[in-house]
Order: C-alpha cells, then structure tokens, then sequence
C-alpha cells in the first residue's frame, strides 16, 4: 500500500491487486462482503494516522480513481475543515481550502509556451496574477499553476488541456523528484525570458 498527499485535505492510496487477494478480497463473492472492505478502510486510516500523524475522526469519502490489473487507486478525502493543523505548507501557513493548483504536462517546451502566451491574454482581462512553477520530469515539462480559485481552476484546466495532458502526478513528486526549471514566477517574467 503506497500513501501520497495530493493536496491539503486529500491522500492517494495504490493498492495492488496482490494486497488485495492477500486479504481475500478477490475470491469468489467475497468482494461483496462490506465488513472486509470495511477491515480495508480501517487499515488505510491506520497508515494515514501513522505516517501523517493526524486523526482520522472526521467526515471521510473515499473515490476510487482507477483499477486495472496491477493496483487499484483510490483518493481519500477528509471533510472535516476543523482541524487541518497537522497539514501545514513549507512555511508552516496553513493554504486556505479555496485554493485550487493545475498540474499539465507537455512533451514539448514550445507548447507550454504556447499555453503561457493565452494565459497572459486571458489574465491581462482579468487583471490577476499568476504564480507558476516549470518543472521538467521524466522527459517531460510540467506546467504547475497554484492557489486559484475554484473558477478559475476550472477555467485554466480547460485551456491548459488544449495544449498539455493533466498530470497524474502530483506536484510532491514533481517537487522532491523533478528538475524545477522555474519556480513561482510570473507569466510575464519567463515569457520576458523565452
């Protein structure tokens, strides 16, 4: 069982399937059985309790985000907005729950300029700025676009998709692992450099 934190208040969880039949959840109609789910879910709380150090007395959903025959992907999300103090940024300040990132990835450097290009359009309308890190990772450039809100997450999801893929990575990996090409800039401040 693999644990990432994709944001504040939500946990990825991949399961494989090789963990799931060691727990007999695979043979013949046992799958159906709620209490082994059940037993499942429990276990998955004990890991976040263990390796984040929060309580898990709160509101959860649990959505399952893939499954094929490898592994099972799962997001967990705590509702409870009361006491997310364990959950701090870099800083040590808690992010508001309105704030929103977009994460797209590009084979190709000349199209993440591109989508720079209409982004700056678009936001000379709205007149906001924009923070955004470039990382490259596997071979690929990752264009990742922080604290919005939702609207406007929305709104830079669908224009960024004309030009990039979403990123099933998170931007943790991409920060831990990933070469940072630019790191919280303006979108005039790197077309101004490429």
């Amino acid at each position: 069982m693999k644990l990432e934190r994709i944001s504040d208040n939500k946990i990825k969880f991949s399961i494989s399937v090789e963990e799931l039949e060691q727990k007999g959840l695979f043979e013949q109609d046992q799958w159906k059985d709620s209490y082994m789910w059940h037993d499942l879910f429990e276990d998955m709380l004990d890991e976040v309790q263990g390796k984040f150090g929060i309580e898990t007395q709160m509101e959860i959903t649990v959505e399952i985000e893939s499954f094929d025959d490898q592994e099972i992907c799962m997001i967990l999300t705590l509702e409870s907005e009361d006491d997310f103090s364990d959950w701090e940024d870099e800083n040590g300040i808690m992010k508001s729950m309105n704030d929103y990132d977009v994460l797209v990835y590009f084979d190709d450097f000349e199209d993440v300029l591109d989508l720079l290009k209409r982004i700056n359009q678009l936001n000379k309308v709205n007149n906001r700025l924009i923070h955004l890190s470039i990382f490259y990772y596997e071979k690929n450039y990752y264009l990742l676009i922080e604290d919005l809100l939702e609207f406007d997450s929305l709104v830079m999801e669908a224009i960024c998709a004309e030009y990039g893929q979403h990123s099933k990575i998170t931007k943790h990996i991409l920060m831990e692992y990933g070469r940072a090409v630019l790191i919280k800039d303006s979108i005039d401040k790197i077309l101004f450099y490429f």
